[in-house]
């Protein structure tokens, strides 16, 4: 069960901002500030706000981590606070990290290699080579936090924050700790974005505005995002144990693959809708179970196209409501656990929120129901988040928004 969640957001470093912006459903994604795009076609992300590391990790240890490692560690300590773990001196033995990211590593690597070319050996920091690592910002929170149960680091770009967490459910069912941080950490960076640009990936500006627009007819591309979005999971005897309260239930995960090429999403429905329809089996549902779909789906043609399809063979044709938040979000390895942070908050209310960015739906595509302009009541408890990726990774995970009795496995 999910007892603690954490978001910094382009909305702001507290659930409560991005709670708002979630149920506002306007787009957050604005011309880049902390590099220069003069370069690039594109010039729009969904950029951190508000985020201040000195506030959560003294200064001495802030030399030693990049941005992602300092989301994690931050954002680790705001979804423990949240789930009422207290900071512990002796540590946790069976507390652990999952923890999705695609570009924990990429960056530091970079600057490593540039001071090296340029200073030889000795002059390249030292400090800086320990982040060049991909698991160098989950390493981190277990370090700086005690958390002595698994520590894995999993990265399978667009997918990897909700792939984290399907593997931070599995370990808890297999009894490999009793409870786990778990979700993505992601930031924007110069040479990441451009390499973006260059694939022709994001939206830019040209018939049509530049601008995150999931199933919308003048979509063109989707706007990355950086941010981290965070869970605690746990067992159900360790939160009574505890005496905390649990905000959500995971009812059931499924990953999958599909033959793309290495950069370019699915274009076969088929693989989509197995997906989703293992994850129904294994939380014994039925597709009239579910009360809302967070897609995947992030205003690119092919990917939103695909995903269309498969909800509709999934679900039906108008068979179950449908969002997306990446207009919000941004698209990256922290989208997918930002679907499922989402959920939690929104479906504490009995709500879906808005697919922001959205003005008229795409004739092309398959009838969907939509959510559109405001939120909708949440008709079911149980809501589906999907992470599919560029290259081929699919995953979708089932969660519980009350904490009513989940089916029998």
């Amino acid at each position: 069960m999910v007892t603690g969640v954490a978001a910094f957001s382009p909305a702001g470093v507290t659930v409560e901002a991005f709670h708002a912006a979630l149920l506002a459903g306007t787009p957050l994604h604005a011309a880049i500030q902390t590099f220069s795009t003069r370069d690039t076609t594109s010039t729009q992300g969904a950029e951190l706000r508000d985020f201040d590391p000195a506030a959560f990790i003294p200064p001495m240890k802030l030399r030693r981590m990049d941005d992602v490692s300092r989301l994690a560690v931050a954002g680790t300590r705001r979804a423990l606070d949240a789930a009422g773990w207290p900071e512990s001196e002796s540590g946790y033995e069976r507390l652990g990290v999952i923890l999705g990211t695609c570009t924990c590593g990429v960056h530091s690597t970079g600057e490593f290699l540039d001071r090296l070319q340029e200073l030889g050996p000795t002059g390249a920091p030292a400090l800086l080579f320990s982040n060049t690592v991909g698991n160098a910002a989950a390493g981190l929170v277990g370090l700086e936090h005690r958390l002595r149960g698994p520590n894995t680091t999993v990265s399978y770009k667009e997918a990897s924050g909700l792939a984290a967490m399907a593997m931070a459910s599995d370990l808890l069912r297999a009894g490999k700790a009793d409870a786990l941080v778990t979700g993505g950490a992601e930031d924007i960076y110069d040479l990441y974005y451009q390499v973006h640009d260059w694939f022709g990936v994001l939206s830019r500006a040209g018939e049509h505005p530049e601008g995150a627009r999931p199933f919308d007819v003048t979509r063109n591309g989707f706007v990355m995002g950086e941010g981290a979005y965070l869970a605690v999971f746990e067992t159900e005897d360790t939160a009574e144990a505890r005496g905390a309260q649990a905000m959500a239930g995971i009812a059931g995960t499924a990953a999958a693959g599909t033959a793309t090429a290495v950069n370019a999403w699915p274009t076969d429905p088929d693989p989509l809708a197995w997906c989703m329809r293992e994850a129904l089996r294994d939380a014994n549902l039925a597709p009239e179970d579910i009360g809302a779909v967070y897609a995947s789906a992030n205003g690119t043609q092919v990917l939103d196209a695909v995903e269309a399809l498969a909800l509709a063979d999934v679900f039906g044709a108008g068979g179950v409501p449908v969002t997306s938040i990446k207009a919000i979000t941004g698209e990256g390895g922290m989208a997918g656990a930002a679907g499922v942070v989402a959920a939690v908050l929104c479906g504490a209310d009995g709500v879906i929120p808005p697919v922001a960015g959205l003005h008229e739906p795409d004739p092309a595509l398959p009838s969907l129901d939509l959510v559109r302009d405001a939120p909708r009541s949440l008709t079911s408890p149980f809501v589906m988040v999907n992470g599919f990726a560029s290259g081929g990774t699919l995953y979708s995970l089932v969660l519980s928004a009350d904490q009513s009795p989940q089916p029998a496995r």
